[in-house]
């Protein structure tokens, strides 16, 4: 007997409806630890330890989702964890996550295929469309010659290899930009593992995204070779090739994930995940520079950060304890001037933290302030109605007087944009620097 899927929000409490869905549940969470069937959109794998995982069981016996929204089968039997928010909303930051000005239609108009397959095909092939505006991904090439003629430039060190051997050749090398690279590779491995899940109809695939595809699997083949990473790596772009970029990264992520995305059947255990506290991240850096500059936000877990705990007394190259904040914001002058830590939780009174407020993240946050001698620091929340001490009892100040706010930020892009401003103003107008004793 096939059971019903089990439908969640994530960040939600749910109640087993009997035993055998309570040890189905705990089954999968076991399961879920050890097995990664998350989408990684930027291309690696968040580290937060402190962050709770697909599936747990609360102290009171109840059972929370985490962070994650999506599908998984199991045992054969499904758990669908749809966004509290909306697929509206996280449709939008997915968007902003691929850098997209357009946005696709709702991924909630009915079609056939898992849900979030279809919000993943409906960006990555508007992402295509984009990227593809100008052509498709064209990179220079080296073709190897070896014959009577030359062909392109000669190759000294391959000649004289050829007339070592008492061959009468000669080397070249012929450069030309060519379609048959690795990013196209990726590109049309993502369309075969998204066509296995949802069919060859998808209404909502803009007719550019369709033409590309097309040029990409006459020059690669319909099943071509998945690249490397280091094939990837090796990619130089110009600026006219840059936008292929992110999706050249969304792709090979999603061709890898070929096996677990297929939907299963019987007892298989197959489906995916989104990390919307991934999203969530990706949005407000966005947010965060179109409110104060691009120039002015530095994305810190997207690069190598300069600013650490700890620095050796007799070696002062030596340091220890990276400080990597999600957004690192400085002011009109340059100085850096406040850190802000995105947190896809819920900020609320409980048991377990009286404050709202998770320990480990408190600590966090002193840390990024202390580790860059900022203003101003801040956890940034999404949007909810739960109570919560550390809100509603705000603004906080640290021993050393920098200001720390807890906030809530709005969903939309247009209202966090504004909100970013509108505390950014506040803050710069009370000229915290001096407040606290740094040198203007």
């Amino acid at each position: 007997m096939t059971l019903p899927a089990l439908s969640l929000e994530d960040l939600s409490p749910h109640e087993a409806a009997n035993a055998e869905e309570d040890a189905w549940l705990a089954r999968l969470a076991a399961y879920l630890v050890d097995h990664d069937h998350t989408l990684h959109l930027s291309g690696r794998r968040r580290q937060d330890e402190e962050d709770d995982a697909a599936l747990t069981r609360g102290a009171d016996g109840r059972w929370w989702t985490g962070r994650f929204i999506g599908e998984i089968r199991f045992e054969g039997r499904e758990l669908r964890i749809e966004p509290r928010l909306g697929l509206d909303v996280v449709g939008v930051w997915l968007a902003r996550a691929l850098n997209l000005s357009v946005i696709p239609k709702a991924a909630t108009q009915a079609a056939s295929g898992p849900l979030i397959a279809q919000l993943v095909d409906r960006m990555w092939s508007a992402a295509v469309a984009e990227a593809g505006r100008h052509g498709p991904p064209r990179f220079r090439r080296a073709d190897v010659h070896e014959g009577p003629y030359i062909r392109g430039r000669l190759d000294v060190p391959g000649t004289v290899r050829l007339r070592s051997a008492r061959r009468p050749k000669v080397a070249s090398r012929l450069e030309r930009r060519s379609v048959d690279n690795a990013v196209s590779r990726a590109i049309v491995l993502a369309d075969r593992t998204l066509t296995s899940l949802l069919g060859l109809e998808k209404p909502w695939r803009p007719e550019l995204a369709t033409e590309l595809l097309a040029q990409l699997r006459a020059a690669v083949g319909a099943n071509p070779q998945m690249p490397s990473a280091r094939e990837m790596r090796q990619v130089r772009y110009a600026p006219i090739t840059r936008a292929f970029e992110p999706v050249a990264r969304l792709s090979l992520e999603i061709a890898r994930r070929r096996g677990t995305l297929t939907s299963g059947a019987g007892d298989d255990t197959s489906g995916v995940l989104i990390d919307v506290a991934e999203l969530w991240e990706l949005f407000l850096v966005h947010c965060a520079r179109r409110a104060f500059g691009e120039s002015r936000v530095e994305h810190g877990t997207g690069a190598g950060s300069n600013a650490f705990l700890l620095t050796s007394e007799s070696d002062e190259t030596a340091c220890m304890g990276r400080l990597k904040t999600d957004l690192l914001i400085t002011d009109p002058r340059g100085r850096e001037w406040a850190v802000i830590d995105a947190k896809y939780k819920r900020l609320r009174n409980s048991r377990e933290r009286p404050n709202g407020v998770d320990r480990a993240d408190l600590y966090q946050l002193t840390a990024y302030l202390a580790g860059h001698d900022v203003p101003y620091g801040a956890l940034a929340y999404p949007p909810a109605d739960d109570k919560a001490r550390a809100v509603d009892l705000g603004p906080w100040r640290t021993a050393s007087g920098q200001r720390v706010e807890f906030l809530r930020l709005p969903a939309g892009e247009a209202n966090c944009v504004a909100e970013f401003r509108a505390f950014g103003a506040v803050v710069e107008s009370r000229d915290l620097h001096s407040a606290i004793g740094i040198p203007n």
